[in-house]
């Protein structure tokens, strides 16, 4: 496919590392959604990456300049200056991969579920599914940043030791019986948030442990991806009433007013290593593909990510 013609306002770019997401299969086939359009056979789908400028018809950038932002599924393209965001001096020694995970658009997503629609708190019991994937680890990392206690579930033994590593109070397989009965042993005085990646059997777990006036955070729905008709709805949700919980799914898109203060904390626990980046990285463009389909299988630690350069 030829590389558009550069205008005014854009940048040529070399694609040196690629972020994958796992609501992209949501997607696939399906209506236009906040996330972006449907995608359908012909094509190229997006996220979100880290490029290199190589031309520039823009003020903003210099060929050499290291952007992060989103793109398409392409080695070497033209993006809106305007849609990137220039990585400065001042972090060139923070590994590529870093800006696709706490500091990237997957940390973004954990902080602003947390802190804005999740009312974080210290003294909060924090419950957090898909905790080993790329939000899901920065979620985890966030929540014990601030003092909380926090439990995580994810689905492998591996899984689960990469999550006692992060520091995590309780740490679920949840293959290892009924997600209720799991959480119950891990949180047996209930839990007060619930950042949600998977839904599911997992999220009427969540509804039944939680305090008076818990709070749910709807960021994933990973379980149901791909079903269609065959997805799960709540039989439990009567406990949102007299619970008086509240439950609220967001776009992180629509919230950048909060970027710095994310920025300014993130960085600040980088550097008192409260908090890491947590990934899987595949070698070369040519694996996009097979590491989107490993994603889907559950074969990522963090998140999953594919190094462009080789």
């Amino acid at each position: 496919m030829a590389v558009p013609e550069l205008r005014d306002g854009q940048v040529k770019v070399r694609l040196r590392r690629l972020g994958l997401n796992a609501g992209l299969a949501n997607r696939i086939g399906g209506p236009d959604t906040t996330y972006g359009p449907g995608i359908n056979p012909g094509d190229v789908p997006g996220s979100d990456g880290v490029m290199e400028i190589l031309e520039s018809r823009s003020q903003s950038f210099e060929p050499g300049d290291l952007a992060v932002g989103k793109t398409l599924w392409r080695s070497i393209d033209v993006a809106d200056a305007k849609e990137l965001r220039r990585i400065p001096a001042s972090e060139a020694d923070v590994p590529l991969e870093t800006h696709l995970t706490v500091l990237g658009h997957v940390g973004f997503t954990a902080y602003t579920g947390l802190r804005r629609f999740g009312d974080l708190r210290a003294e909060d019991i924090v419950y957090v599914s898909g905790a080993a994937g790329g939000v899901g680890s920065c979620a985890v990392q966030f929540a014990k940043a601030v003092g909380a206690t926090v439990i995580g579930s994810a689905g492998t033994a591996e899984k689960v030791r990469l999550l006692r590593e992060l520091g995590v109070d309780a740490a679920i397989n949840h293959h290892d019986g009924p997600a209720l009965d799991l959480l119950r042993q891990a949180a047996p005085d209930g839990i007060d948030l619930f950042y949600d990646n998977v839904g599911g059997e997992q999220l009427e777990a969540a509804l039944e442990t939680l305090r008076f006036r818990g709070r749910i955070v709807i960021c994933g729905a990973a379980s149901q991806y791909g079903k269609g008709s065959d997805r799960q709805g709540l039989a439990n949700y009567q406990r949102m009433i007299f619970g008086q919980l509240t439950m609220r799914g967001f776009d992180v898109s629509s919230n950048e007013d909060l970027r710095k203060d994310y920025e300014a904390a993130v960085a600040s626990w980088l550097h008192e290593g409260k908090v890491r980046s947590l990934h899987t990285l595949n070698t070369g463009f040519s694996q996009t593909p097979e590491a989107f389909a490993s994603l889907l299988s559950g074969g990522n630690l963090g998140r999953m990510i594919v190094d462009c350069d080789s």
